[in-house]
């Protein structure tokens, strides 16, 4: 009883107690100060409830008197609404994070491929060698540079589409190639994901089988909240507490852990057609499908930054390529329009082996695959040009015209076509719909650099404001979660004197116990 001095002793022998794994949790804090994913712990303390107590100078013989104080926990404060905010922004980080890879290859497509170290420069020298060849139009070492400076335009064309389908089969895999799919980045990503989903489910169970509160539950408490920061950079999830401090995951409005069970498997599979080359499904344990596709309703995240990159169509790997295709179908087509069609202005003929001009019917152009539709990845220089650059048709006459001459080999009405390529309008690239009348391929090679780069400024300014505001959020969060060294101080300061305190009333109610069993002697 506190009212005696046995009770007295008891109430300060268990402040001493109090004090001392107060004293222990202050100095865990101070040795993990440093540690990452660490939150500051603290003691909770509350009063024991009073008693009564018979006293013969109160009227009503009666008091309440306090029975000193018990720990009620060790808990480790931590803000929901700071969380949630914090992994909103960690979604959107994961976001760019992602794009920022990509943007730093296109960056060096551009730099290296497009602009005037690349295409822009090889079209130049194909433009060059035409006019050269319009110079001389019997010159056969002209008519070989010429072919050769248009196989390098074809080979160039090549190497960038073969350059950014590898990107896009490293993002999404290629599509109907079940092996490229099984190791790309989504597929793993999403497999990584899963495996996180399974942790966290263990970690519930886990903490719901440490229900005292205390450094072990906090310490797998802190491993879980780590592990939901993780999650949050790469899929946006919605989370919610249980009585018992695990927690549900809300994925799309799929509850795919709850507690300490894992509900439903996220897992990406190949899609239907290459404009939705991925699905992302849901699937219970029965194998029954909850949500067919949640990749369209994402957010920023890290998963919608791959499939950005490796299949969006506003801008992205894919979207150059088509750009790319754009230019090799309106080259090609237009080449082999000038070296093999008939217009209003004669037909396309070239120089024959006995000196006299013949119709030409070679085309310039061939695509790899023997498709009719030329594409960056499939065009390529007509072996019979290689074979024989004379084939290249230098004239253009009407060889029904009274006044033709088949000797007329100096004629270059043919080379003018294709020398008007550097600055005639192709209806091909026309950037409206139904088309208009295009522009040249020097203007639109001029607009696609120029908008790469606008895109690559805009991402990249995205880019930096959030990376500010997810320093700032990550800030909050330390000040909050993280150890103080002086609030841990003047904590050690108050519990060592409160230690010292309760050591001296243990002192002096044993003094006078001693006192009074000398008396009694």
């Amino acid at each position: 009883m506190g009212s005696t001095l046995n009770g007295i002793m008891n109430i300060a022998q268990q402040s001493i107690n109090n004090n001392q794994i107060a004293l222990n949790v202050v100095s865990n804090n101070i040795a993990n100060m440093n540690t990452t994913n660490y939150t500051r712990q603290q003691v909770e303390f509350a009063a024991l409830p009073a008693y009564d107590c018979f006293n013969w100078c109160s009227s009503s013989g009666k008091l309440k008197i306090g029975h000193g104080a018990e720990i009620t926990g060790i808990t480790n404060k931590r803000s929901q609404w700071l969380d949630n905010y914090f992994r909103g922004q960690n979604a959107a980080n994961g976001y760019y994070n992602q794009i920022g890879g990509m943007t730093s290859n296109i960056e060096n497509l551009l730099n290296n491929e497009l602009s005037s170290n690349g295409l822009e420069k090889t079209l130049s020298d194909f433009f060059a060698a035409s006019q050269a060849l319009s110079g001389d139009p019997t010159n056969n070492a002209y008519k070989i540079a010429f072919v050769n400076a248009a196989q390098n335009v074809s080979d160039m064309l090549n190497n960038m589409s073969k350059t950014l389908n590898g990107y896009i089969e490293t993002s999404v895999g290629e599509f109907g190639d079940p092996d490229s799919f099984n190791s790309s980045l989504i597929k793993t990503s999403v497999d990584g994901l899963d495996e996180k989903l399974a942790q966290l489910a263990e970690l519930n169970g886990q903490i719901s089988s440490n229900p005292n509160s205390g450094s072990a539950s906090n310490d797998l408490k802190d491993k879980r909240d780590a592990l939901l920061d993780e999650i949050s950079a790469i899929i946006p999830l919605t989370t919610t507490t249980n009585s018992n401090g695990t927690v549900n995951v809300i994925i799309d409005g799929q509850t795919v852990v709850k507690g300490g069970d894992k509900k439903l498997t996220i897992q990406a599979v190949q899609g239907d057609d290459e404009d939705h080359p991925v699905k992302i499904q849901l699937v219970d344990d029965e194998g029954n499908i909850k949500k067919d596709d949640i990749s369209d309703s994402l957010d920023n995240c890290g998963l919608s930054g791959i499939l950005q990159a490796g299949s969006g169509e506003s801008f992205g790997y894919k979207s150059i390529l088509s750009d790319l295709d754009k230019i090799a179908s309106a080259f090609a087509e237009e080449m082999n329009r000038i070296q093999t069609q008939a217009d209003a202005n004669g037909t396309p003929m070239y120089i024959g082996p006995d000196g006299t001009l013949v119709e030409s019917t070679t085309p310039m152009f061939v695509t790899k695959d023997g498709s009719g539709n030329f594409t960056a990845g499939n065009i390529t220089i007509n072996q019979a040009m290689i074979d024989d650059p004379t084939l290249v048709a230098t004239a253009r006459l009407d060889p029904n015209a009274a006044d033709f001459d088949d000797r007329a080999v100096g004629n270059t009405g043919n080379m003018d076509q294709f020398n008007n390529l550097a600055s005639g309008k192709l209806t091909a690239l026309s950037i409206t719909d139904p088309p208009g009348e295009g522009m040249s391929l020097t203007d639109f090679l001029s607009s696609l650099i120029s908008k790469i780069g606008s895109e690559i400024d805009s991402i990249n300014n995205a880019a930096n404001a959030q990376d500010s505001v997810m320093q700032q959020a990550t800030s909050q969060r330390d000040a909050l979660y993280g150890v103080d060294l002086n609030e841990e101080l003047a904590d050690l300061i108050r519990y060592q004197r409160s230690y010292e305190a309760s050591a001296r009333v243990f002192n002096a109610a044993n003094e006078l116990m001693q006192l009074i069993t000398q008396l009694g002697q």
